[in-house]
């Protein structure tokens, strides 16, 4: 009876356990050539971009107010009456910009300003360049433009799956994943799905082996606006699935039915 219930925990285990082999990343980190990497990435503006741009001029702040629109904010919580008058604090909320199909936004004053394919200080430089003419000469101003909608998605079997908004305009897959906290233990390392949509609007997947140290040198590093990281589940974790629920209770079923047939041996012999 015994070596029965040994056979039986031995079988169980077989359904639940991946190899060790299929869970460690980097596993070629002895060989690893780190030189061969990519260049430090820095984040392009794309379509569908909301960015929140503000001229901000310390010597004169009436010199460049109009290049900063700004919607009314609804009454504030910290609103107080002085002498019978209400106090109101709520200088505004300045307004996104929406990047266009086009690559372009509606800038006050300027109009249409292209800024598809420019990273955020080439933004700000192209911004300070487009205003230079209406600034008083000799004025001292700075353009600071901010992606509000940065957001990468890690989905599958990692312990937390969530859209995670980046506030530092760069984030690495590993970064992602810790962040979701990690892949479980039946997620598939070698086999990392990654959804990018290109400048055209169309999606492509890319797949990506965590075990190989190499994914530093990938373009796939570092990840971009609105991307997701599919997990998918490993061997053991479809061969849980396949077994079903109505099997699951026919095996704890029999489990208990051993315990009980051995407890009853025990006794009656």
């Amino acid at each position: 009876m015994k070596k029965i219930f040994i056979l039986f925990s031995l079988f169980t285990l077989l359904f639940s356990c991946a190899r060790y082999k299929d869970v460690p990343y980097f596993q070629n980190a002895a060989t690893f050539d780190g030189s061969k990497g990519a260049m430090l990435y820095d984040m392009t503006i794309k379509p569908k971009d909301e960015l929140t741009i503000f001229v901000s001029c310390p010597t004169d702040k009436d010199a460049v107010a109009m290049f900063n629109r700004h919607v009314p904010l609804p009454l504030d919580i910290s609103d107080r009456r002085v002498g019978g008058i209400r106090m109101r604090r709520n200088t505004g909320q300045r307004l996104q910009y929406l990047v266009e199909n086009d690559g372009c936004i509606e800038f006050p004053v300027i109009g249409k300003i292209k800024l598809e394919g420019l990273t955020i200080e080439q933004a700000n430089k192209h911004i300070e360049q487009k205003i230079a003419p209406y600034v008083q000469s000799g004025a001292s101003y700075q353009v600071n433009t901010i992606i509000d909608n940065f957001e990468v998605t890690v989905m599958g079997e990692v312990k937390s799956p969530n859209t995670f908004t980046v506030t530092r305009n760069k984030m690495t897959i590993l970064e992602a994943l810790a962040k979701a906290g990690d892949m479980t233990i039946y997620g598939r390392r070698d086999n990392v799905k990654l959804l990018r949509q290109q400048p055209d609007g169309e999606y492509s997947i890319h797949e990506i082996d965590m075990r190989d140290a190499n994914i530093i040198n990938s373009p796939y590093y570092y990840l971009q606006q609105r991307d997701v990281v599919y997990v998918e589940p490993n061997v053991a974790m479809c061969q849980n699935a396949e077994i079903g629920t109505t099997t699951r209770l026919w095996l704890r079923g029999t489990s208990i039915t051993i315990r009980l047939g051995s407890l009853l041996y025990r006794v009656l012999r």
